[in-house]
């Protein structure tokens, strides 16, 4: 990681020569503290700071991962034994990718723990150690304490061992906080094992929760669309006057998923069927035949909204993501919209993730289209090789479904990655093929907003489009407008159109849609185009540096910073940054740079001249 990360990232609230100072006081009290060694373990030259590989260096968290994997009780007791509480707490960095990126660290080390520890009790009770499996359950209960599966294990682990009033004590802890956080009451499985307790019956058998449904892996909305429904949110205010307000939210947070058009959302009146209906939500996925389920609460008192969401995967019975929202009632539609935007805007990434995790595990006999696009999607953009592999998989998936207008869209965004970074040289023939795919994205995904803003920013690129695709990228945000994404691709459409009004107004939207995205060097780049267009060199120079405070062998972050250092006169610095291009991308030159941007760039030769003349005076090789 480069000096200036790290300074920025720990010491961004101070003057920028005050936090370098911090870093090299702390570097240096990390090395007393690390003492003498054969090989160091910490290596800090004039620009990076990294730990250095080899037998030296281990890593809780892969150890962790690897425990995890165990089927014996020793493996998993030592796994569980790592998790000491939440990834790096305590630590409070003012740095909003970095808070993100951390949040999410967070939730998916938990959910590996909540995983662990839940099979590890039902190990431990199939070969008789009780005492143990209680532990293990309650550690489940302790950490997600709306986790009812986990409530049930631990009450079926009570009863089992003779300790029944202790097992509907806690029934009624379950019943509680589902009551306070939730407004719902328990699942008709909970409510019948707590009668069986009461009524003096033997212990049933302990067996595992199912982990799928008698429905295809997809439920009824296809085989290449996840599918969710939003359950009817629990009024606690008190009040029946503000139902108006609560099945409003939902039917607006169902239309805002169903934008998403990877997303299959069942519609509202079959969610407020189940309304009256007590069942568990594996029931209800059943049903239904949907995997994922949402639910909430919305509490009003005064001006102050608490809204409690969860979603579920019901599947398999594991909660993926909960939030808790807080507001102030002002207008009460202007709320509305506030909170639907918010809760969209973290459950689709979230989703999202779970959905390429769930493809990657899936067997490569039994892959549908969509599965192949989601194993596509964490490859295109890392290497050249996994560019050429993402490849693969997509043209495997037009192949089974000739009319999946995502995939051909990611298709086109590869052969953009490989123009951008220099894994193809500009005029090699091949990039033809990357323009058919993105015309056939447009073609057929005409209600597609993630297929349009993919394929309209790959054809900038590969083609220079940018009148044609202008109109694509206008349908693909009124389509989506909670799409960060489609706001990030719009303002590099403006910037490179000459627009820095409306291009800076979609940055800023894109923003604020983000909670959970770790592509924020992207949003960076596409506003830095803006500030050059505007001759705002200052603004551009400095988003090039947050750019790179994300990733720091961010290629395109590189070329907008040493051209703004060069024209800014900054030639110490532009110097360094030259030399750091050509260690990530080798060959990059001026004329590389000019072949490269001529088509995007055709109606904003202002941009392109001084972006240009920036790179020559930063010294990069003009060919």
């Amino acid at each position: 990681m480069s000096r200036d990360q790290l300074s920025t990232l720990l010491w961004g609230d101070t003057p920028t020569e005050q936090a370098r100072q911090s870093l090299r006081q702390s570097l240096s009290s990390l090395r007393t503290a690390l003492g003498a060694q054969d090989a160091p373990l910490l290596v800090a030259n004039a620009t990076d700071v990294m730990l250095a590989g080899g037998d030296g260096i281990s890593v809780d968290t892969e150890t962790f991962l690897d425990l995890s994997a165990s089927a014996e009780i020793e493996g998993l007791k030592r796994a569980g034994g790592l998790y000491r509480g939440e990834l790096l707490a305590g630590l409070h960095v003012e740095a909003d990718p970095f808070e993100r990126w951390l949040g999410a660290e967070r939730q998916k080390w938990l959910g590996v723990q909540l995983e662990l520890q839940n099979r590890l009790a039902m190990i431990q009770a199939k070969v008789g150690r009780i005492a143990e499996a209680i532990a293990s359950a309650q550690r489940v209960v302790e950490l997600d304490p709306l986790n009812e599966p986990a409530h049930r294990l631990l009450m079926q682990l009570l009863a089992r061992s003779e300790q029944r009033a202790a097992a509907l004590r806690q029934y009624e802890q379950c019943r509680e906080i589902l009551h306070q956080e939730l407004g719902v009451a328990p699942e008709t499985k909970t409510v019948q094992l707590a009668d069986i307790i009461r009524s003096g019956a033997p212990a049933a058998e302990i067996v595992p929760q199912p982990t799928k449904t008698s429905r295809s892996d997809r439920g009824e909305a296809g085989p290449d669309k996840p599918s969710i429904v939003v359950l009817p949110f629990a009024n606690l205010s008190g009040d029946p006057d503000r139902d108006y307000f609560v099945e409003g939210l939902v039917d607006d947070i169902s239309v805002a998923l169903g934008r998403e058009s990877w997303l299959f959302v069942l519609a509202g009146p079959s969610a407020q069927a189940l309304k009256a209906v007590a069942g568990d939500l594996s029931t209800i996925s059943t049903k239904l035949g949907v995997r994922y389920v949402l639910k909430g609460s919305v509490r009003i008192a005064g001006d102050d909204v608490v809204l409690v969401a969860q979603l579920t995967d019901a599947q398999r019975a594991v909660q993926i993501w909960s939030e808790r929202f807080h507001d102030r009632i002002d207008n009460i539609f202007a709320l509305q919209e506030r909170l639907t935007t918010r809760v969209v805007a973290m459950i689709a990434p979230a989703l999202k993730s779970v959905e390429v995790d769930r493809a990657r595990r899936k067997p490569t006999n039994n892959l549908t289209a969509y599965d192949l696009y989601l194993q596509a999607l964490p490859r295109f953009r890392s290497s050249r090789q996994t560019n050429e592999e993402a490849l693969a998989l997509l043209r495997r998936a037009v192949e089974l479904d000739p009319g999946y207008p995502t995939a051909h869209a990611l298709a086109a965004r590869c052969f953009q990655f490989q123009l951008m970074f220099n894994w193809r040289p500009p005029d090699d023939p091949g990039f033809a093929e990357g323009v058919r795919f993105a015309h056939r994205a447009l073609e057929i995904g005409k209600d597609d907003s993630e297929a349009l803003w993919m394929a309209a920013l790959a054809l900038v690129h590969l083609s220079g489009e940018i009148d044609h695709v202008l109109a694509q990228m206008e349908r693909s945000l009124a389509l989506n407008p909670n799409s960060a994404n489609a706001w990030t691709a719009s303002c590099f459409v403006h910037s490179y159109l000459g627009d820095s009004v409306t291009a800076i107004d979609h940055f800023q939207r894109a923003q604020h849609l983000n909670p959970l995205d770790l592509s924020q060097h992207v949003h960076w780049n596409a506003v830095a185009w803006a500030y050059l267009g505007d001759d705002r060199l200052e603004d551009a120079h400095d988003a090039a540096v947050r750019t790179l405070n994300v990733v720091p062998t961010y290629p395109p972050g590189l070329r907008m910073k040493l051209s703004t250092c060069g024209l800014l006169g900054r030639h110490d610095e532009a110097r360094a940054c030259v030399e750091r291009l050509l260690e990530v991308q080798p060959g990059s030159s001026v004329r590389w740079l000019s072949r490269f941007l001529r088509a995007a760039l055709q109606r904003n030769r202002h941009a392109y001249e001084i972006y240009i003349e920036g790179a020559r005076r930063a010294g990069l090789p003009e060919s």
